[in-house]
């Protein structure tokens, strides 16, 4: 018998409309409402999911910090995994701002670091910083964070980027507040070796992912630390597999040439590592980059663009290998994500948690109505 994974799995809490095709030129039907990201997130408790990812781009409808906050209030489930941008706060200030959230909602939050993936993104948000100098702002940005939470009060802090004096964060967060990291450069591997708690890898064929394990692994024993690894992807699962591609293929029937020459345009300004590794195997000219794996979202979608794609014994088995390599956190996505997440939790969740011979019922009565 299989043994139960003791994996964790995170899903992804939409912060834009939300609908069954992506790339289209007119906006998804499903709005981006406080009663929707509630629904989504008691929905994906219910299913048997951690956490949600709250991303923060320029295409969201909702800034992620805000939303995070409501979504917390107004719920009793999953936590949120909140990602930021260095650029947009001073560490001194959103240590405190994220210490407050975990004292408030304790256990149900996390920070997801995010460096940036296009200059012509960040300079949306004023950010006009080179590769190199974003790298070096985000271990400062990390630090700092992680002495606030730590050290006792007062706390004052002087370099090139960041300065402060006799911050007072009291009391402290009332639990550790766990620091997700990705980065395919040297750059952010290094800072995921020395900072981060987990080091996040967007999905990719098997053997690029071994090939950063392995890195990663070496860098573990030159910082003399233990990192956990988790791997960020979207999943198409069906009762069949020819149910699951035809859903993979009628996700992007409708993306209008129009927005795909836009994402193609974004290519040039694109100067992160992963994101690139994404576009090449977009480009690859086979969108099944290997078994069950599938790069078509990233027709109409930055960020990762490839899906697990099968049954749900398909999907489950995909898994395991990746647990096998030393991936222990998934955080996983699907349109529309309040569907998809509860599809996944009747389907694969009771094959990797080992309860497979029970009835595959969600009981939602406590969900919020989507709205």
């Amino acid at each position: 018998m299989t043994q139960p994974s003791a994996s964790e799995f995170l899903w992804f809490c939409q912060l834009s409309r939300d609908g069954e095709f992506i790339g289209t030129k007119e906006k998804p039907p499903r709005k981006p409402t406080l009663e929707y990201i509630s629904s989504l997130i008691e929905t994906a408790a219910e299913a048997g999911f951690a956490s949600l990812l709250t991303a923060t781009n320029y295409h969201s409808e909702h800034e992620n910090y805000t939303a995070a906050v409501a979504a917390l209030a107004r719920t009793r489930g999953a936590g949120l995994l909140i990602a930021v941008r260095p650029g947009m706060f001073h560490p001194a200030m959103y240590a405190k701002m994220i210490a407050s959230l975990q004292n408030l909602f304790p256990g149900r939050v996390r920070v997801n670091i995010v460096t940036g993936s296009s200059r012509a993104e960040n300079a949306m948000y004023g950010d006009f910083e080179e590769h190199s100098n974003r790298y070096e702002r985000t271990r400062e940005f990390m630090k700092v964070l992680r002495t606030l939470w730590t050290q006792a009060p007062p706390v004052s802090y002087k370099s090139d980027l960041y300065a402060f004096e006799n911050a007072v964060l009291d009391p402290p967060p009332a639990q550790p507040i766990p620091l997700y990291f990705g980065g395919a450069s040297e750059a952010a591997q290094r800072i995921a070796a020395e900072l981060a708690d987990v080091y996040l890898l967007w999905g990719e064929r098997r053997d690029m992912l071994e090939e950063r394990l392995g890195k990663m692994r070496e860098l573990e024993k030159e910082y003399g630390r233990t990192l956990g690894y988790g791997l960020r992807t979207h999943v198409v699962v069906r009762e069949t597999e020819d149910e699951a591609w035809e859903a993979a293929n009628r996700l992007i029937s409708r993306v209008d040439p129009e927005v795909r020459r836009a994402f193609v345009e974004s290519y040039k300004h694109v100067d992160s590592v992963g994101q690139r590794r994404q576009i090449e195997m977009l480009q690859s000219g086979n969108l099944l980059v290997e078994p069950h794996l599938w790069a078509g979202v990233g027709m109409a979608r930055s960020g990762v663009g490839v899906a697990i794609v099968g049954n749900p014994q398909q999907v489950a088995d995909k898994i395991r290998d990746y647990e096998s390599m030393g991936i222990s956190t998934f955080i996983f996505s699907g349109y529309p994500h309040l569907e998809e997440a509860r599809r996944f939790g009747e389907l694969v969740m009771p094959l990797l948690k080992g309860k497979a011979e029970q009835e595959r019922v969600i009981h939602t009565a406590t969900v919020a109505p989507v709205a």
